[in-house]
């Protein structure tokens, strides 16, 4: 599992506390000590998502994303700010920026699809938990559009998008998105996106140095490489990410590339692990539905459907599959044992 800079955290932990919200409890039930955290260190990214769901609710903001993405200055990059400012044109840049995406924060894939008159930048969203889905969007949009103005600012250019596209349904506070990115805001599709005209991004920027570039790129190869070690208890990984969810369970594809391997990969290493993905999903469901039998008031409609489970039937006979009981009788045998 690839790592990345736990600074991002760290901003996030501090405009938390800005707003008069603990953190401490959360930080050290994740094995964090908030007094030692050291803006050098790493987290692996879904260690990270784990303590950010976690999080995140607790500002109880739905736009709190925007204020966490604007805290992404060009410092937070190392070595990929300066690759990016010595590159010969904005595009060769973006271009870079998706070949070194990991060394960013995003929860995304990011990509650069070129059109007649436009180029769009491109980022699909892991699976993420419905509650924090919306703001983790948003920061990685903020923190990109950050990113991207503090470079022009340094460099001279105008990179100002001409649409942005935001995959969720339109909030009712939407007046200060169009505000924020200065061009017209679509929601509701099926990636996030920002058009840019290709006339702006044929620029030439005024810091290209190809030996000065040749240097900071083996920096991020080197950076690269050390953060993309052999994953070590992948399992345990993967049920500490399951367990975020309720209703809609990713499947093996989209928790693959939560963990920054292919599905096929992926797929190995738990083998060689002696798990597999159907297994842990079906030990972190099993779990989920006992606490949730627990509770009298819910009805097995509910359960199932918080469980990923499109009728009743079809998580009884799951049930029955792991435990050798229905619900019914398994529920019934707890409250005997009260």
């Amino acid at each position: 599992m690839s790592q990345r800079s736990i600074l991002a955290l760290m901003y996030t932990v501090d405009l938390l506390r800005q707003r008069g919200v603990d953190c401490d409890a959360v930080l050290a039930r994740h094995g964090l000590d908030p007094a030692r955290l050291d803006p050098n260190g790493e987290i692996e990214r879904d260690r990270e998502l784990a303590v950010l769901t976690a999080l995140l609710p607790l500002a109880g903001d739905p736009a709190f994303g925007f204020e966490m993405g604007q805290r992404f200055g060009l410092a937070g990059y190392g070595p990929l700010t300066m690759l990016l400012m010595t590159s010969r044109s904005a595009f060769e840049g973006f271009q870079l920026g998706v070949r070194y995406q990991a060394l960013t924060y995003l929860y995304g894939e990011l990509s650069l699809v070129p059109g007649e008159q436009d180029t769009a930048l491109i980022l699909k969203p892991i699976a993420l938990p419905p509650t924090v889905r919306r703001i983790l969007i948003d920061r990685d949009m903020t923190g990109t559009f950050r990113l991207v103005n503090d470079l022009q600012t340094q460099l001279g250019l105008d990179l100002a998008p001409r649409e942005v596209w935001l995959p969720y349904p339109r909030p009712r506070e939407t007046g200060f998105y169009e505000a924020y990115f200065r061009c017209p805001v679509k929601f509701d599709q099926p990636w996030a996106q920002a058009s840019i005209r290709n006339r702006d991004l044929a620029t030439p920027l005024p810091f290209h140095n190809q030996a000065a570039q040749d240097l900071y790129r083996s920096q991020c190869d080197a950076l690269l490489a050390r953060r993309s070690g052999a994953a070590e208890g992948l399992a345990e990984r993967v049920v500490a990410y399951l367990d975020l969810f309720l209703g809609d369970f990713p499947d093996a594809a989209r928790a693959a590339a939560t963990f920054d391997l292919p599905e096929r990969s992926f797929r190995r290493r738990l083998g060689e692990e002696g798990r597999s993905y159907q297994t842990l999903l079906d030990e972190v469901r099993l779990r989920k539905a006992r606490a949730l039998l627990a509770d009298s008031s819910l009805s097995m409609e509910r359960i199932a459907g918080r469980l990923g489970y499109s009728e009743p039937a079809a998580f009884i006979r799951a049930f029955r599959r792991w435990t050798g009981l229905t619900p019914a009788k398994y529920k019934k045998t707890m409250q005997d044992q009260e």
